[in-house]
């Protein structure tokens, strides 16, 4: 179970606690014990997940106790010819190459291909190809 949906609302989310649109993920903390949870606007990825690949690698003091990143997992298409792409997810996540389209609707499956992101201070960077339906 996620600790935190950090894109979401009354409808969607996955998560006792969530962030709306209107709450702006962007400026709030992530520090969560456990997962975070993020399935992002698909318009404007690149903040997203440079905010979680600083957040799996930042580490902090916290009364007298030293703590390592956050972790955070992320649905995204698979945009492997984007800057983002690019600057913040190949080689600094494991990347699970999705293989079965998602239907966010129940209906009609996703025309591209998504994967899942999982970043965290002891996630092993790397691909993999993850069937996750049938």
């Amino acid at each position: 179970m996620f600790s935190v949906d950090l894109a979401a609302d009354n409808e969607n989310a996955v998560a006792p606690f969530y962030f709306s649109e209107q709450d702006n993920a962007l400026v709030q903390s992530w520090r969560v014990d456990g997962w975070a949870w993020c399935n992002p606007p698909f318009a404007h990825i690149a903040p997203w997940v440079e905010r979680a690949y600083r957040e799996s690698r930042s580490s902090y003091d916290k009364e007298g106790a030293y703590a390592f990143g956050g972790h955070v997992a992320m649905l995204l298409p698979a945009g492997v010819g984007a800057n983002w792409w690019r600057d913040w997810v190949d080689q600094k996540c494991r990347v699970l190459l999705l293989n079965g389209r998602i239907s966010f609707d129940g209906k009609a499956p996703y025309p591209k291909d998504c994967v899942l992101l999982l970043y965290g201070p002891y996630v092993e960077p790397g691909y993999e190809v993850w069937t996750w339906c049938k």
